[in-house]
C-alpha cells in the first residue's frame, strides 16, 4: 500500500512533479541541482549503505558531495543528526555490518535528512523497528511534516497510516484501487481489498 501525504508533490498527466514542474523530462544538468530536495529511505537499509564506510562517514557524505560547511561543521551536524534519530554515537565508529536492521534504518533516515529535503520518500519505515523506536520515528516524522517536509510513505502498517497520514493511495500489482482522505477511506472502506486488509488486523481484547 502506498500512503501519500500530499504537499509539494502533485500528479500531472501521470507524471510526478515537484513545485509544479515535471521531473522526468528534465535534462540531467537540471535534475542534479534539485536532487538535494528529494531524498529516500529504503526498506532494506543495510543493502543501501556503503559497507566500507563508518557511520560518521555515511552521515557526512551528503554534505561533502554538495560542499556544505567545513570538516568541523559537518562533524557537528552528524553528531546532532545521530542524536535526532536516536542512533548511538558510540556506534558511529562502526561499519554497517555491525548494526542491526533497526540501527541501519535509523542511520539511513539520518543520512536522508542531512540535506533538509523538501520531499522524503520512505519505504516501510517501521518494519525494522521495535515499538519504542517506531514510536520515536513516528514522532520525528510528524515533526518533519509540521515543519513543511512532504512525506511519501509506502507501508502495509495501517494503524500507523491512520494515525499519521492525510491521504491514502491503495495499490495492488501496480493498479490504483482507491484514493482519498485516509480517515474517510479507513472508516468506510468501499473496496474489498481494503476491507480485507482491515479485517486482517489483530484485535486485542
Amino acid at each position: 500500500m502506498l500512503n501519500l501525504a500530499l504537499g509539494l508533490l502533485e500528479p500531472t498527466e501521470g507524471r510526478i512533479t515537484l513545485e509544479g514542474e515535471p521531473w522526468s523530462p528534465l535534462p540531467e544538468r537540471q535534475r542534479r541541482g534539485r536532487r538535494p530536495s528529494l531524498q529516500a529511505v529504503f526498506q532494506d537499509a543495510l543493502a543501501s549503505l556503503p559497507p566500507h564506510r563508518t557511520g560518521w562517514e555515511i552521515l557526512q557524505e551528503p554534505l561533502e558531495i554538495w560542499q556544505r560547511g567545513d570538516a568541523h561543521s559537518r562533524r557537528e551536524a552528524a553528531t546532532r543528526m545521530a542524536e535526532r534519530v536516536k542512533f548511538p554515537e558510540a556506534s558511529l565508529d562502526q561499519r554497517p555490518e555491525a548494526w542491526s536492521g533497526g540501527l541501519a534504518q535509523r542511520l539511513c533516515l539520518g543520512r536522508a535528512l542531512m540535506l533538509e529535503p523538501a520531499l522524503l520518500v520512505l519505504d516501510e519505515p517501521f518494519s525494522a523497528l521495535d515499538p519504542t523506536l517506531g514510536g520515536h520515528l513516528l514522532t520525528l516524522l510528524q515533526a518533519l511534516k509540521a515543519e513543511g517536509t512532504t512525506l511519501l510513505i509506502a507501508s502495509h502498517d495501517l494503524p500507523s497510516v491512520q494515525s499519521f497520514c492525510d491521504q491514502l493511495l491503495l495499490l495492488r500489482e501496480g493498479t490504483t484501487l482507491c484514493q482519498g482522505p485516509v480517515g474517510q477511506l479507513l472508516s468506510d472502506p468501499q473496496h474489498t481489498h481494503l476491507r480485507d486488509l482491515l479485517e486482517a488486523l489483530p484485535i486485542l481484547e
